[in-house]
């Protein structure tokens, strides 16, 4: 199309080449009304403008024009370059449209996407926190377990010296038994040895007995009381342990 459009520019005359050359080095291309003074430089304009849209169409006042009237040939050549101008435009109108509604699409895309992308940095920003409430919550119940560890290790401590103190105790209970039983049994046998003379003594004698075997009672009571609050402290122990434990898994299981 090039060379055709040099061959076509290379057989005009002198004339319209230099109105050509005039119309190109233009600095302007705003449009002028066409009037009957002006009409050949308004379409000599016009055939470098639709040059500019790969229309081809070259205007020669010479062969186009029979006094101030366009030749036939001339008018259709004019006609068809209009037709070719006003189909490109209705393309470029019909892409302009796909366009537009393309762009449109795209916008509505766009700000569902960024909804998206608002929702999902909330998700993530609430799982953080849930995150850092875990580890949070999961430090407290470590730190809760040292604690209560250390109360069970103390705890199993006091176990243990309270059982051996009740061992003890019991061991003491049972050899003082022992010993008191000892002490009547050798009295008793003192007592049937001296026979029946001795009736003042032996009156003594039993009443020295039924004091020691009191003071024998009073003595295996305090012992068994003694053992009853060892008893009792245990159990006390026991539940406390209990309590605890119960109350920082009741405590854990709220939160």
């Amino acid at each position: 199309m090039a060379s055709e459009f040099k061959s076509e520019f290379e057989s005009l005359d002198d004339e319209v080449k230099e109105l050509l050359l005039n119309y190109k080095h233009k600095k302007a291309t705003t449009y002028e009304p066409c009037t009957l003074q002006n009409f050949k430089e308004c379409l000599i304009g016009l055939s470098e403008e639709l040059g500019q849209y790969n229309i081809n169409y070259i205007f020669n006042p010479h062969t186009d024009l029979k006094g101030n009237s366009l030749e036939l040939d001339a008018l259709v050549k004019l006609i068809n370059s209009v037709w070719m101008l006003l189909h490109y435009h209705k393309n470029l109108s019909e892409k302009s449209k796909g366009l537009l509604e393309q762009n449109h699409a795209l916008e509505h895309h766009n700000k569902q996407l960024r909804g998206l992308v608002d929702r999902l940095k909330e998700k993530i920003n609430s799982e953080k926190n849930e995150s850092k409430a875990c580890v949070a919550s999961a430090q407290r119940i470590a730190d809760r377990s040292d604690d209560m560890y250390q109360k069970l290790t103390e705890s199993k401590g006091k176990l243990v010296q309270i059982k051996k103190q009740k061992e003890a105790s019991e061991k003491s209970l049972k050899n003082e038994i022992s010993r008191l039983k000892l002490q009547n049994e050798k009295l008793l046998d003192r007592l049937r040895n001296k026979g029946a003379s001795c009736s003042q003594t032996c009156d003594l004698t039993l009443l020295q007995m039924k004091e020691r075997e009191k003071q024998q009672q009073m003595i295996i009571s305090q012992l068994q009381k003694n053992n009853q609050e060892l008893l009792h402290e245990v159990i006390g122990l026991k539940e406390d342990i209990l309590s605890s434990g119960l109350s920082d898994l009741q405590l854990h299981t709220n939160k």
